[in-house]
């Protein structure tokens, strides 16, 4: 499996605050409260699916996030939307203990209710905790002890949403469930998105398209609705965040605007998202690579002409990659790297690129890429889902 969380805040335990203003939906950053509403008929017993009181507790040496209806039940907890892959696979876990009690002694477990607690996917990208679409673990209780809930399911769209869930069945004086350490995962092979397009058809322009640093970068999101409590997040190649600068929001016919600034500081694979609640939400993400502008010195022809073949690897290949690529590369001493203006240069014979797997760049390579560029390179693409594949592939190519 690989090791890419794709969840933020996924300790449930950073940046507390009120949600939209409540003061009793205290939820961790990148997290939303949910829950269902209270019913309306009056044979409905008064204690029944109130809505909790959201908060967080230090709790066996961690900050947890607290979902608490003492002498009430709710069928409640958090949300949170991730990027996915249509038709991946991804593995849900996390952490959950709950108290119900009727002891005045906190944490003390006596004549307690079953919670149901359960984590949910939603492979649609839903904000609808009732939605059939939801695919759930099976209800554990976890009374005073931390249980850890897992779920598998396929992403049906580039969008998924996360859902903790507790139901107490009877009103308690201790009505209390404590969430923490959760994770998403993508089972298998794993490809990153450059562009998710969220509800409302939300875009993310970005001038200029090919930013190298040092340089002043315009973002400008569109959408079809009207988006709420939003706000960019720009996150540099090794996960920080960048400061950004809210430039205003118009409206033009049928479309809403809002512009942001901020600065390329370096080279790399830049995460923009489009957010909603700060995090809960993902409404739009764009993958940017910038890079510094290449400036081809010539520099004669070299001192025999050869024919050189270049594997190329994209940004998101690991060590593995790289070694695969050099063990099937042996027999035919190919030249094996990053970069795709290197593996065009050269006033060389012949000039072939292996593009491994070119939709995993910011921007798709393709042939028409390099016939402006480097004129005369010949472009082989080839889809590898794993470094055995590639390996065996590259050792079996036979050029024709």
């Amino acid at each position: 499996m690989a090791e890419n969380n794709l969840l933020r805040n996924s300790d449930l335990n950073q940046d507390f605050a009120p949600f939209r203003g409540e003061k009793n939906q205290l939820v961790p950053a990148s997290w939303g409260p949910w829950w269902v509403p209270p019913p309306t008929g009056k044979s409905a017993p008064s204690w029944q699916n109130h809505v909790p009181r959201y908060d967080f507790r230090y709790l066996d040496g961690d900050m947890v996030a607290v979902v608490n209806s003492p002498f009430a039940t709710h069928t409640a907890g958090l949300f949170q939307q991730a990027p996915a892959v249509a038709g991946e696979n991804y593995e849900l876990s996390v952490d959950v203990q709950a108290w119900s009690s009727e002891a005045e002694e906190t944490g003390l477990i006596q004549d307690g209710s079953d919670v149901n607690l359960q984590i949910g996917l939603d492979p649609t990208g839903g904000l609808d905790g009732q939605s059939p679409l939801i695919h759930w673990s099976q209800p554990q209780q976890a009374l005073g002890k931390w249980v850890t809930l897992r779920l598998t399911a396929t992403a049906q769209a580039s969008v998924v949403t996360i859902f903790l869930k507790s139901a107490p069945h009877l009103p308690k004086r201790q009505q209390t469930v404590f969430w923490r350490r959760a994770e998403l995962r993508p089972v298998g092979r794993y490809k990153r998105v450059t562009n998710i397009v969220g509800p409302g058809d939300t875009h993310i322009q970005l001038e200029p398209e090919r930013p190298h640093p040092v340089q002043e970068a315009t973002a400008v999101v569109s959408a079809l609705r009207p988006h709420k409590m939003v706000e960019l997040e720009v996150a540099t190649p090794d996960g920080q965040l960048v400061p950004v600068t809210f430039a205003g929001s118009k409206q033009e016919d049928d479309r809403y605007f809002w512009h942001y600034q901020f600065t390329i500081a370096a080279e790399g694979l830049y995460d923009l998202r489009f957010i909603g609640d700060k995090g809960a939400r993902l409404l739009a993400q764009r993958l940017v690579k910038a890079a510094r502008e290449v400036q081809i010195v010539p520099s004669g022809r070299p001192r025999l002409d050869f024919r050189r073949v270049y594997v190329l690897l994209p940004p998101t290949a690991d060590e593995t990659w790289l070694v695969a690529a050099a063990r099937g590369s042996y027999i035919g001493r190919y030249t094996v790297g990053f970069s795709a203006d290197d593996a065009g240069v050269g006033e060389v014979a012949e000039r072939i690129v292996i593009c491994i797997n070119p939709h995993h760049w910011p921007e798709t390579l393709t042939s028409v890429w390099y016939d402006h560029h480097y004129p005369g390179t010949r472009f082989i693409p080839v889809v590898a889902n794993s470094p055995a594949d590639l390996q065996a592939w590259l050792e079996a190519w036979i050029d024709e």
